[in-house]
C-alpha cells in the first residue's frame, strides 16, 4: 500500500515540492497529460554533459525549470551541478530533497538532532511516512552534507537570504516495516522566486580491510550565484584554488546566438544557450 500513499508522492523524489503537495496533487490521470519540455541539451561532451527542462503545469502559477550538468573536471573530481529555478506570483514554501544510499559523515551546519522524541515531517502527501530526526537554520552560506557509499560524495548547497535544513529518513507509520529506512536531506525556504544552486561530488575512497580513507574531503569550498533573472544564470564554483563559471540562458536557446557578462571581475563570451569554463 505504500506505494502510492509514499513511493508516488513528489517528496519522495529528489524535486521540488511547492507547500508540501505532491506534483498534480498526486493525481496519476492528470499528470500522464503534461510533461516538462526541454530547453537545450547537449550529451555529446567527454567532460561535460547536461540537460535543461521547465514545467509549468505540475503547480498552478508556478514554474519549474531545471538544468543539470555532468562534470568530470580535469585533473579533480566527478560532480553534478544542479541549477533548478522556481518562479511564482505568489510566496510559496519550497522543499528540495535530497535522498542519499549511504552513511551520513559529516555535515557543515549544526543541527538540532531529535534523539529522545521523532516527530513526522507532516501528515499528508508522503510526509507522513519521514521521521524528523535533525534541523537547523542557515543564512547566506553554503551548507555541505558528506556520506560515505564505498566512496565518499558530498552535496554543497547555497543558500541564499535563510533556509532550514531538516534530515529525515523514511518509515514513519509503517507498522509493517514495508519501507526501506533510507535518509534525505531536505532543504526549505520560502519565497515566490527562488533558486536552487547544488552541486554534488564525488572524491576519495574508504577501504574497509585496513580502514582507511583517501581524499574524504571536498574540494567546493564556495559557490557564488553572480546573475539570476530571467535571461541568464551564471554560476561560480571554487574547486580547490580553481573555478568553475557556468553560463546557461533561461529565454534565449539559439545555438547560434552570441551572449556575454562582465561584472564583479568575471567576464564572459559565449555562443549559443550554454558554457562551462574549466580551470586551466
Amino acid at each position: 500500500p505504500e506505494n502510492e500513499a509514499y513511493a508516488a508522492q513528489t517528496v519522495t523524489h529528489n524535486t521540488v515540492v511547492v507547500d508540501e503537495s505532491s506534483h498534480f496533487n498526486g493525481d496519476e490521470k492528470i499528470a500522464e497529460k503534461y510533461h516538462a519540455y526541454k530547453l537545450f541539451s547537449n550529451l555529446e561532451g567527454p567532460n561535460m554533459q547536461v540537460v535543461a527542462a521547465r514545467d509549468t503545469s505540475a503547480y498552478k502559477n508556478v514554474q519549474l525549470q531545471r538544468t543539470v550538468y555532468l562534470l568530470q573536471v580535469p585533473g579533480g573530481n566527478k560532480m553534478i551541478v544542479d541549477i533548478f529555478n522556481v518562479n511564482a506570483d505568489a510566496e510559496h514554501q519550497y522543499d528540495l530533497p535530497f535522498h542519499y544510499n549511504g552513511q551520513l559523515i559529516s555535515t557543515s551546519f549544526k543541527y538540532n538532532a531529535f534523539t529522545k522524541k521523532q516527530e513526522t515531517f507532516g501528515n499528508k502527501n508522503g510526509y507522513q511516512f519521514l521521521w524528523k530526526e535533525a534541523e537547523a537554520a542557515v543564512a547566506d552560506s553554503m551548507v555541505q552534507l558528506t556520506f560515505l557509499n564505498g566512496g565518499y560524495y558530498t552535496i554543497s548547497s547555497l543558500v541564499q537570504d535563510s533556509a532550514r535544513i531538516f534530515l529525515t529518513r523514511s518509515g514513519a507509520n509503517d507498522p509493517n516495516f514495508n519501507l526501506r529506512r533510507e535518509p534525505a536531506m531536505i532543504i526549505r525556504t520560502k519565497g515566490s522566486n527562488k533558486a536552487f544552486v547544488n552541486v554534488i561530488e564525488m572524491h576519495g575512497q574508504y577501504d574497509a580491510v585496513s580502514e582507511v580513507s583517501s581524499n574524504s574531503y571536498p574540494s567546493v569550498k564556495q559557490i557564488k550565484l553572480l546573475q539570476n533573472d530571467p535571461a541568464l544564470s551564471i554560476v561560480e564554483i571554487t574547486a580547490g584554488e580553481k573555478k568553475i563559471l557556468i553560463a546557461q540562458c533561461n529565454k534565449d536557446f539559439d545555438t547560434n546566438k552570441k551572449h556575454s557578462f562582465n561584472k564583479d571581475g568575471v567576464k564572459l563570451e559565449w555562443t549559443g544557450p550554454f558554457s562551462v569554463v574549466f580551470p586551466n
